[in-house]
């Protein structure tokens, strides 16, 4: 569970101790809440240009926000494991000293 705003946000200390993540365009210390209102949850709704059905998987960290498809989850998540485990030996060979480049290439990632 988690927000994804396409706005601002504030009061970031207390956010973060809620462990609620929150992800937004920016920080501003403005109230909000007399211009605020929920007017519909679980709905289909647009972010910079990309549409969100309900039912989407949103994947989101300090560096962005990604949306998956819900008919393309299956296929989208079966590729990230398989990306991860290898990026998991690269890591491994790195870090028993061998070369990046030769680690990306022994595990065909280059």
């Amino acid at each position: 569970m988690g927000a994804v705003l396409d706005g601002y946000t504030r009061d970031t200390p207390q956010v973060l101790q809620q462990n609620f993540p929150v992800f937004a365009r920016a920080r501003w210390a403005q109230d909000s809440s007399i211009r605020t209102n929920v007017i519909d949850f679980r709905c289909t709704i647009e972010i910079g240009g990309v549409t969100i059905h309900n039912g989407d998987l949103v994947f989101a960290d300090m560096d962005g926000v990604l949306v998956i498809p819900r008919e393309a989850a299956g296929e989208c998540l079966e590729k990230a494991l398989e990306k991860a485990a290898g990026e998991k030996l690269v890591r491994r060979a790195i870090e028993e000293g061998m070369s990046a480049t030769e680690a990306f290439r022994k595990f065909g990632i280059l």
